[in-house]
């Protein structure tokens, strides 16, 4: 399972999950632009008022591969708990933050092909981790 989940999201998955949920990584865009940013994308789980254990169990349930690669970085995902622990407005002060302090890794992460498909697992985990 290790295996398709670092091919399917590799280390974007669970740099945008645990930065984009807690404090994740990219530039905004323009309005133009038609794909969301991290910002964007993390924004459901931003402004979540689930508790980081059922964010946990939404994630086991909708994207399995990338509850594994989390559960497989044991720091990573001490991490992104703690964030859970913050006010939102808290999270969305470190995710500007860290978007100001790595612009590349903001734009590498805008570009990547998978955001799409991982702006849509955020949204399904948020959308339901209230049932967790």
């Amino acid at each position: 399972m290790a295996h398709t989940t670092n091919r399917r999201f590799g280390k974007f998955g669970l740099t945008t999950l645990t930065l984009g949920a807690a404090a994740a990584a990219t530039a905004f865009l323009s309005p133009a632009v038609a794909s969301a940013g991290p910002m964007e994308m993390a924004e459901p789980l931003l402004t979540s008022d689930c508790s980081f254990a059922q964010v946990d169990a939404a994630l086991h349930d909708q994207a399995p591969e990338l509850a594994a690669m989390l559960d497989a970085n044991p720091d990573a995902k001490a991490q992104l708990q703690a964030k859970f622990d913050q006010p939102v407005e808290q999270r969305r002060a470190e995710l500007q933050q860290y978007i100001e302090q790595n612009p590349q890794a903001a734009q590498q992460a805008q570009d990547d092909p998978r955001a799409q498909q991982m702006q849509a697992t955020l949204q399904g985990v948020a959308d339901t981790c209230h049932s967790y």
